[in-house]
């Protein structure tokens, strides 16, 4: 490592931990000048709603006034006309008096006496009649005005059990936007009042556009999902705001203010900058020192550097001496002591060296002996159980034909099982004795023309008559594939790769065997349903006394070398072998590739 990179190594721990302090505190500057503003924000929402539900509460104090109003009690509608008309301050506010069918009986928004619409409120009315508590409309159209309104429905307790009414005061949109929509000082919030279906009841910006519109959905959702809450959304007008929202607790409606993302972020923008600033200065005058004085440091080092480098090269050192003492005493000592060392670190490199090979050594000795045991261990167990099968059944087979009283139609049953188990010892042996001339570099192929094609039907036909291939489909789809190879090890591979597949699969599920040519190839497809194989278990699947996982309710079988022997067998012949499997119940699918024979007689030597 170059004494540069080293020392700007050190700058860097050095300076690091400051870094991350630096960028902690920055974030922790950011999200305390977030959390102020938002706090803002929300304190704002608050305060409107507090402005909304006084409003409300001085609306409220006025209909109970009206509602015990003696002339309501007396029937004087006119005189209650009028002191319901003086109750009325602003001009957008004005008092409803309805009988209990939703007919307006007066309407101080019209003269005395004026017809009444066709009754639009029976529902609210009855329902106000029927709870005795107050009821909030959301935005409506007036009949007698038409104008946009919201409406406070309040039984009057004055009227006699002849007449039963409902005060109510309405309010025109635009009297929200004048008493509660002003956030000080901010142009750029959005205040607004929203009713309990979703509709804007008055707005701060596009009013005129937006009220008695829907309002955003997720603001909506958010809404009908808590008492008050923060979100971040976009507006109608596509501006990415952070908007906080509450209910006010005499209507139901959802006031509610945003604020741009950006308004938000912007203190915590500015106190970065300075921060970032500050910082960025205090280290370019850092880094200038440290530059000035490692660069007197490094042309010191490099002196010697140079020294010693003369000395590992069997030169007298020329150093020159700077401003360091202690660098200038190791030069003058380089050139007493360096070939000393040189000699000795030389020494010590290669006692590690061999040190390292030996290990290396006896740990792959060791590992492959441990594998080799292991190995040694399966084949053993796995031998001991194949071999012990077939020979307790001659066993106990010829017991029974020894003893005296047997049957004769009994006779040739036990020799059908002595000569069932013999033939299967025979493979066992036969496939131990291919595996050991393989090993050994003495198996031989006899070669001659033969359609692969031909071959598997062959091998299938033979199959299909064993109990190994009872209750399974083999399904066979081959087109003419001429290649060169050995007869007998061809039919191997065909019957261990289909041998495999049963063992390996539920009764009643298919097989799939394929032959088909690709390119100058002669391909051999073999495909079940079974046990599948896991990502651990490809990669090993073709070495000796490897076997996957059996059906569930069936023991292991076979001695593990089946596939292996399949993979020697294909590789004599010049082609290869793929297993593939999406997993373990999904099936496999074992691939053979041989080279098609080439020459246009396809007569001479088939099988």
């Amino acid at each position: 490592m170059r004494i540069r990179t080293l020392l700007v190594i050190i700058g860097t721990i050095v300076i690091l931990p400051g870094l991350i302090a630096a960028g902690l505190a920055i974030e922790q500057v950011r999200q305390q000048e977030r959390a102020a503003s938002l706090r803002v924000l929300t304190e704002t929402v608050r305060a409107t709603a507090l402005l909304v539900d006084g409003e409300v509460q001085r609306s409220v104090g006025a209909l109970e006034a009206l509602g015990n109003s003696e002339h309501l009690q007396s029937g004087n509608l006119h005189a209650f006309y009028e002191q319901a008309k003086a109750i009325n301050q602003p001009s957008d506010v004005w008092t409803l008096l309805l009988d209990e069918s939703g007919r307006q009986v007066l309407n101080t928004a019209l003269p005395f006496g004026t017809p009444a619409p066709p009754p639009r409120a029976a529902a609210r009315v009855r329902q106000v009649l029927a709870t005795g508590l107050l009821l909030a409309s959301d935005v409506i159209r007036g009949p007698a005005t038409g104008k946009l309104l919201t409406t406070l429905y309040l039984p009057a307790k004055a009227a006699g059990a002849d007449h039963r009414y409902v005060v109510a005061q309405a309010f025109s949109v635009d009297h929200w936007k004048r008493t509660a929509l002003r956030p000080q000082g901010r142009g750029d919030w959005v205040v607004a009042v929203i009713d309990r279906q979703g509709n804007f009841i008055s707005r701060s910006h596009r009013a005129d556009d937006l009220v008695g519109q829907p309002a955003r959905p997720e603001l909506v959702t958010a809404a009908g999902a808590s008492f008050d809450g923060l979100i971040r959304h976009q507006t109608i007008e596509g501006i990415e705001s952070y908007d906080a929202f509450t209910h006010s607790r005499w209507t139901g409606w959802t006031i509610a203010v945003a604020a741009p993302v950006s308004a938000i972020e912007t203190p915590a923008t500015q106190s970065i900058a300075w921060l970032v600033g500050g910082l960025l200065i205090a280290m370019g005058a850092g880094a200038a020192a440290a530059t000035f004085v490692g660069r007197k440091f490094i042309q010191s080092i490099e002196a010697v550097s140079l020294a010693a480098q003369a000395l590992a090269c069997g030169k007298v050192p020329v150093f020159q001496r700077g401003f360091l003492r202690e660098l200038n005493r190791l030069g003058d000592e380089l050139t007493e002591a360096g070939q000393v060392l040189r000699h000795e670190k030389a020494s010590r490199q290669m006692a590690e060296a061999q040190r390292e090979q030996l290990l290396s050594s006896e740990r792959a000795a060791r590992e492959a002996a441990e594998s080799m045991n292991a190995s040694k261990d399966s084949f053993l167990a796995l031998l001991g159980h194949e071999l012990r099968n077939p020979l307790a059944a001659i066993s106990g087979a010829t017991a029974v034909l020894r003893m005296k009283g047997c049957q004769p139609d009994r006779f040739d049953h036990f020799l059908s099982i002595i000569d069932r188990q013999n033939r299967h010892l025979a493979y066992i042996v036969n496939d131990l004795l291919d595996v050991s001339r393989m090993l050994s570099g003495k198996l031989e192929l006899k070669r001659q023309q033969l359609d692969l094609a031909q071959v598997v039907h062959g091998c299938l036909n033979a199959l299909e008559t064993t109990e190994q291939a009872q209750g399974y489909e083999l399904v066979v789809r081959a087109e003419t594939a001429w290649v060169e190879g050995d007869l007998v090890r061809l039919e191997q591979v065909v019957n261990n790769l289909v041998g495999n597949a049963l063992k390996h699969s539920p009764a009643g599920t298919r097989v799939n065997v394929t032959v088909s040519t690709r390119a100058d190839h002669a391909v051999l497809e073999v495909t079940d349903v079974g046990t599948g194989m896991g990502a651990q278990l490809l990669p090993t699947i073709f070495d000796p006394f490897v076997q996957g996982p059996p059906l569930a309710g069936r023991m292991a079988a076979g001695l593990g070398i089946g596939l292996s022997l399949v993979r020697q067998l294909v590789t004599l012949h010049g082609g290869q072998i793929v297993a593939t499997s999406r997993g373990e119940g999904c099936g496999s699918e074992f691939v053979v590739t041989l080279p098609l024979f080439k020459t246009t007689n396809t007569l001479g030597g088939g099988y």
